[in-house]
């Protein structure tokens, strides 16, 4: 095998709670209930029979569109050099990530690149994907990434990266997401977040609907601590919110991550499409009609 594509599925978080204060490393602590949802990038993983024109880190980078972030500091590009590294892998590598989702959004698109590389090398080198090492490397490049290692339904706490609990796979909700012009850095957001921190509420009401796999009561929990600091930034998200609540077919509606996408759940997959579509056509914003998933990324 001399490559592998894996489709790289972007995530809300149904329950985002942000703890007020830092730790020793300069993270928050945050109560995260996230799924994964059937739109995303693109990712394929290659070894190509020449040494790619690539730095001393025999990681070669091709993204199909500047997403304003240097190589080096890109997801995909850590992911692929610091498991070479963890796995002492010479062989040098060429990581291609075909974008499909806006940066900025709150989707964890950069971090769903990240893992998608981790388990293509996983599979290019015939890596034990359950090696501990696989995790701890996950871990380096970001938050999110270990939750997008499975796909499964997750709960996770400590900085977003401390797996707790996962639930049966809530596959098929029907799912639209909207997006504003402008973007929401993370960074940006976890600061104006400190400056007027909010105590979250608990994740309990929705860990009990995942549990019972009711549908309703997922979207009646929604919740995210976060949104303020995101629309002080980005005014337009509110505008994109109310915009939503008041479609027919909508059930609930919330910002993910930090923003600026918002999600609503929908009663039905044909409402999702008639939504993402006026969205783009009548509003000129980015959207997309999807759905739930609970399975690992399919690999090519």
């Amino acid at each position: 095998m001399s490559h592998v594509t894996i489709d790289a599925p972007v995530k809300v978080n149904l329950h985002l709670g942000i703890h007020p204060g830092r730790d020793s490393r300069g993270y928050h602590r945050a109560d995260s209930v996230m799924v994964a949802l059937g739109v995303g990038d693109t990712v394929t993983v290659s070894t190509p029979p020449e040494p790619p024109a690539a730095d001393a880190s025999g990681v070669l980078l091709a993204m199909s569109e500047d997403v304003g972030v240097p190589p080096q500091k890109n997801t995909a590009w850590q992911a692929a050099a610091r498991l070479r590294q963890a796995f002492g892998i010479a062989a040098p590598v060429r990581v291609e990530v075909r974008k499909a989702v806006p940066p900025q959004s709150g989707l964890g698109g950069s971090s769903s690149d990240a893992a998608s590389v981790i388990l293509a090398l996983c599979r290019l080198f015939s890596l034990d994907e359950k090696d501990p090492r696989i995790v701890d490397v996950a871990r380096s490049v970001g938050a999110d990434v270990p939750f997008f290692l499975n796909l499964a339904p997750s709960y996770l706490t400590g900085a977003g990266d401390v797996l707790v609990q996962t639930f049966p796979v809530l596959e098929g909700l029907p799912v639209v997401l909207v997006r504003p012009s402008r973007g929401v850095s993370t960074v940006a957001a976890y600061r104006e977040f400190d400056a007027d921190p909010v105590v979250p509420a608990s994740p309990a009401p929705m860990l009990a609907a995942l549990r019972d796999g009711d549908a309703m009561a997922v979207a009646a929990a929604l919740y995210n601590n976060l949104e303020g600091a995101a629309t002080r930034l980005v005014p337009e998200i509110l505008g994109v919110k109310s915009w939503l609540q008041r479609r027919p077919g909508v059930v609930a509606a919330q910002v993910t991550g930090s923003g600026s996408c918002v999600f609503a759940i929908c009663e039905t997959h044909a409402a999702a499409r008639a939504i993402a579509a006026r969205a783009q056509d009548e509003e000129d914003w980015w959207s997309s009609a999807t759905f739930t998933v609970g399975k690992r990324a399919h690999f090519c």
